[in-house]
């Protein structure tokens, strides 16, 4: 029996046609593994097409929330002038990273700054912020995220194309705030003299704490090769609590942006 292999699509098929004629129940056990063998060929035939178009098929699934999170919520397009920032803070909610806010704070001018301005903002402060919106005070952060994701979700967009134009109706906050002229910002820049970034080695070592379903925060701070940076859950203490804290201290201080939305910057 002779195996005849077609190939249609997404599909193939293994169709045995017979070379001659032949019983319809082998002779000899011989005859039954070769029979066999056959049919693995043919399996393994198609499993090689259409597991490797399946897998390619899926990478192509559009996934909406990460470019949320990467077009809105990423504190390097806060700046377009491609500045390296002072300090950046990401707020993300729950395991599923539902976006709560994320800041930029760039010292100096900007390229608002033009003739006279410009001899007087270089030790400027500019605090740039996006945050999803919710009526009233949330419950907990994270329900901001999970409240922008569902609407976003009933629109099902499959490209950025779609999903520019539900971030432009979404209402997300877009703020700015002069740092220096923030005196509840600044008392709490004051205290950050002493951060510390990391365990000290050689302390004793202590049962790790079990945290689960933790909000995160992404915090770095520095200038020209003097940088630190933090990710990891709001642990008393820590640099990302007192960071959240900053963003606190920034709240009666914030008016509305003037800057193109970082979800509308174009990036090279």
């Amino acid at each position: 029996m002779t195996p005849k292999i077609e190939l249609s699509g997404l599909r193939s098929e293994a169709i045995f046609e017979p070379a001659v004629e032949v019983a319809t129940q082998p002779d000899t056990p011989y005859e039954s593994l070769r029979m066999i063998r056959y049919a693995c060929i043919a399996a393994a035939l198609t499993l090689g097409i259409v597991a490797p178009l399946a897998a390619q098929n899926a990478s192509r699934t559009y996934d909406f929330q990460e470019r949320t999170r990467t077009l809105a919520f990423d504190p390097a397009r806060f700046f377009p002038e491609g500045f390296e920032l002072a300090m950046s803070v990401r707020y993300l909610g729950d395991d599923y990273g539902y976006p709560v806010y994320a800041v930029a704070v760039h010292k100096g001018c900007t390229a608002d700054d033009r003739g006279e301005a410009r001899r007087t903002c270089g030790e400027r402060l500019t605090a740039r912020m996006v945050r999803s919106p919710y009526e009233g005070k949330p419950p907990r952060p994270r329900a901001r995220g999970q409240r922008l994701f569902a609407m976003i979700a009933q629109s099902k967009p499959q490209s950025d194309d779609a999903l520019l134009p539900l971030l432009d109706k979404a209402g997300l906050e877009w703020r700015e705030a002069d740092i220096r002229k923030c005196p509840t910002a600044m008392a709490h820049l004051r205290s950050g003299q002493d951060l510390r970034f990391s365990a000290v080695l050689g302390e004793a070592a202590q049962a790790p704490q079990i945290v689960l379903h933790a909000d995160k925060v992404s915090f770095e701070i520095g200038g020209y090769l003097t940088r630190s940076r933090y990710e990891g859950w709001l642990k008393p203490g820590s640099p990302g609590e007192w960071a959240d804290d900053f963003v606190a201290s920034l709240e009666p201080c914030w008016t509305p942006s003037m800057a193109l939305v970082p979800w509308r910057v174009i990036k090279g």
